[in-house]
């Protein structure tokens, strides 16, 4: 029997160029962890969420009136100041600031952390490995991807422009192509950090996306968020070389952040 899967569809579930890589990614690396067949379903119906930013959809899992219980395997806070109900099966989630939001959270001190995003390269596995071919690969996340830094980024030589509403296969190919990455999208740089591939963040749309959900990431390695960058920033430094914007790129205990991920995951 397949697994009733919450996620995110945006307005991906009425056109598919309009599904955003990470959303979609959960599917596919549930089915893997699972080993057996996902299908999505509304949060009053599902089993389980997963990947994204969904933590506060816990309070519609319901059903005639009556609350349901979720398996919760990485799902994420996306604002200070949340409260999640303690009814749930609580697997993982995506970092210490959601773990600190669920009602009794000080007894899950325990509860493994870590966004499943970071399995994509254990999704990827016995597939063939990509050639490296651009120095820099630039994800703008999709509220971003008019702003005019995406087409200047885009004109330098050795840049690679990933659209997150390629299908997710493309995507994950698209960074492994690329030595370093900037990315607006979340999930552009947790896939980066699956995949071993350096990243910095860079926020273009201020004030559009949550910086609570990237802080939470960043704190399953114990680590503050590593300073993003500006436009600004981007294209005052460029000239100097992309290794200089990126920096150092350290993850500490990643995999076996991972291998704990694949540990926990509930038997249904």
């Amino acid at each position: 029997m397949a697994i009733k899967l919450y996620w995110c569809r945006g307005k991906g579930r009425d056109d598919p160029g309009q599904r955003n890589f990470g959303d979609y990614l959960s599917p596919l690396i549930v089915e893997m962890a699972a080993r057996k067949p996902v299908e999505y379903a509304p949060i009053h119906k599902a089993d389980m969420m997963a990947i994204g930013s969904i933590m506060n959809r816990e309070q519609k899992a319901k059903r005639f009136l009556v609350p349901r219980c979720l398996h919760v395997w990485g799902s994420g806070t996306d604002a200070p100041e949340r409260e999640y109900s303690a009814r749930h099966h609580y697997h993982a989630v995506r970092g210490r600031l959601t773990r600190e939001q669920i009602e009794g959270g000080e007894s899950l001190q325990k509860m493994a952390l870590g966004d499943p995003g970071l399995l994509a390269d254990r999704w990827w596995e016995g597939r063939p490995k990509p050639a490296k071919r651009f120095t820099l690969g630039f994800i703008p996340h999709y509220v971003d991807q008019t702003a005019p830094i995406v087409e200047q980024v885009g004109a330098l030589p050795g840049v690679k422009v990933i659209d997150v509403y390629w299908p997710v296969e493309e995507v994950l190919k698209a960074i492994q192509e690329c030595h370093l990455i900037v990315s607006s999208s979340m999930h552009g740089l947790i896939v980066s950090d699956a995949f071993g591939v350096p990243n910095r963040r860079i926020a273009i749309s201020r004030g559009m996306i949550s910086d609570y959900k990237f802080a939470d990431y960043y704190s399953a390695f114990g680590i503050a968020e590593p300073a993003c960058l500006t436009p600004e920033d981007f294209l005052a430094s460029a000239t100097r070389g992309f290794e200089a914007l990126v920096g150092e790129c350290e993850r500490p205990g990643i995999e076996g952040i991972k291998d704990n991920l694949l540990a926990v995951f509930p038997s249904l």
